[in-house]
C-alpha cells in the first residue's frame, strides 16, 4: 500500500468513526452528511468521494461490523461438530454481541428509509441480504453433503432461514436478551426439525 492509499484509509477510518458516533446518537434519519463533515473538519464532497452517499457511508459501518463478526465466527466455529450446532452457536454468539449495539436504532431507521424512499438504499440492502444468503447456502450445503441435513433446494432453504432470522430481529427487538435467545433457538429448531408430531403428509389427497 503506497502513501496515498494509506492516507485514504486513514481518512475513511476517521470519517467512519465520526459517522458511528453521530448515527449512534441521532439515528439514521436525523444524522446528516453536513454534521459528519463538521465533526471531522472536512467537506461534504470529501465524504461523497469516499462513500458516494449517506447510504454508502452507513453501509460501510455495517460492513465493518460484519467483518468483525466474521472474524469472531471463524474463531468460534471450530468448537462445533455439526451444522445444527453451528447455527445455534451463531445465535448464541450474535445476539449478545448485537442486541444492544449502538447502531441498532439507526439500522432500523435505515431499513425503513431504504425500502420506503431510496432506490439506491434498496439496491445496497438487497446486496447485503444476498451476501447473508450465500453464507447460509454454504453452511446448509455443508450439512447436506455430510448427510446431517436431507437433500433439498439449498438456495430456497437459505432464503427461508435468512428471512426467519431477519423477521425475528424485528419481532424480538423490544424483548429482553434471554427471551429473544429462547425465541431464536426455538425458531431454529422448528426450521431444522419441523413442528409436526408425526408424518402426516402434505395435505394433498
Amino acid at each position: 500500500m503506497n502513501r496515498k492509499q494509506q492516507q485514504t484509509e486513514v481518512t475513511k477510518a476517521r470519517l467512519m468513526e465520526a459517522a458511528f458516533a453521530i448515527f449512534s446518537h441521532r439515528g439514521y434519519v436525523s444524522a446528516s452528511i453536513e454534521e459528519i463533515a463538521c465533526a471531522t473538519g472536512t467537506s461534504k464532497a470529501n465524504i461523497y468521494y469516499h462513500f458516494k452517499s449517506k447510504e454508502g457511508l452507513f453501509l460501510a459501518l455495517l460492513d465493518r461490523y460484519d467483518a468483525e463478526w466474521m472474524a469472531l465466527w471463524e474463531e468460534q466455529r471450530v468448537r462445533y461438530h455439526s451444522v445444527a450446532e453451528m447455527l445455534h452457536g451463531m445465535i448464541n454468539m450474535s445476539l449478545p454481541q448485537g442486541f444492544h449495539h449502538p447502531l441498532n436504532r439507526a439500522a432500523r431507521e435505515f431499513l425503513d428509509d431504504a425500502w420506503g424512499k431510496s432506490e439506491e438504499g434498496r439496491r445496497l440492502f438487497a446486496e447485503r441480504v444476498e451476501e447473508k444468503r450465500l453464507f447460509l447456502i454454504a453452511l446448509l450445503q455443508e450439512g447436506i453433503d455430510s448427510g446431517e441435513l436431507k437433500t433439498g433446494n439449498v438456495s430456497e432453504l437459505a432464503l427461508i432461514l435468512e428471512s426467519l432470522f431477519r423477521g425475528l430481529g424485528e419481532t424480538t427487538r423490544d424483548m429482553k436478551l434471554d427471551d429473544a435467545m429462547k425465541i431464536y433457538n426455538c425458531a431454529l429448531e422448528a426450521f431444522l426439525h419441523g413442528i409436526a408430531a408425526k408424518c402426516v403428509g402434505n395435505g394433498k389427497e
